[in-house]
């Protein structure tokens, strides 16, 4: 195997090096859907284009002033509303308090709009839409994420982010660079996992924390790029000793 030759990335045998090309490549691209999700999963939030520092902080810290199930048709959920009619009286029933006595005259839009995905049986997002004890749920105040829901993603996130994380450090760590270029990189892109997640749960405890995500976010990108890009170049473009 190559790491037992110790041998310079491009003095590697071709087969190797565009393997290691691919997967560079393809780590990269990785990263830039998941960017594109988080875009478009967290920018319909302030209905304002663009993904912004109100946009996470309605994610994450929440509206406060609304309730949850509000949020939702005003952000990602208003395409699945059929008419600005049904979206306007889901909005004034909210506004009236949400109350039970008025569930039957916006039940025939939930039913059209929402209870395909929120239903007893599928219970997306943990949201029942069907009946008024489903719906009560998220009729309280909007707080944000929920504990469990970022629990659940600060997870995944780990366990996803982690070993893809050291694989590109192990490619890099055979290029040429200088080992204190080499040990800051690695070490700065490893710590970025934690910090892109430490920033989710700052801003669930304080709005004013929003920014910190968007910064997590960067770092841990310019820790993806950093990794594939100097690969790359050590690869292909230096020039052998």
């Amino acid at each position: 195997m190559f790491w037992e030759q110790a041998r310079p990335l491009k003095k590697l045998p071709l087969g190797i090096r565009l393997g290691l090309t691919a997967f560079l490549l393809v780590a990269g691209i990785g990263y830039l859907l998941g960017f594109t999700n988080i875009y478009l999963t967290y920018s319909p939030n302030d209905q304002k284009p663009g993904l912004s520092v109100a946009d996470v902080r309605l994610a994450f810290y929440g509206s406060r002033e609304g309730t949850k199930v509000e949020k939702a048709i005003q952000g990602g959920m208003r395409q699945y509303v059929a008419s600005d009619a049904d979206f306007e009286k889901i909005r004034q029933w909210i506004r009236e308090g949400g109350k039970e006595s008025g569930f039957a005259n916006v039940q025939p839009v939930f039913a059209a709009s929402c209870n395909g995905c929120h239903s007893k049986a599928s219970q997306v997002g943990g949201v029942v839409t069907e009946d008024y004890a489903g719906l009560s749920l998220v009729l309280a105040q909007d707080t944000g994420m929920s504990i469990s829901r970022l629990v659940q993603i600060s997870h995944t996130h780990v366990l996803a982010a982690l070993p893809l994380i050291f694989l590109l450090c192990f490619v890099f760590s055979f290029s040429r660079f200088p080992q204190a270029l080499k040990a800051v990189v690695i070490v700065l892109s490893l710590l970025a996992i934690p910090a892109d997640i430490g920033s989710w749960w700052l801003a669930r405890l304080s709005a004013g924390m929003a920014p910190l995500v968007i910064l997590g976010g960067v770092s841990l990108g310019l820790a993806f790029a950093a990794l594939v890009l100097l690969s790359l170049y050590d690869i292909w473009v230096r020039k052998a000793d």
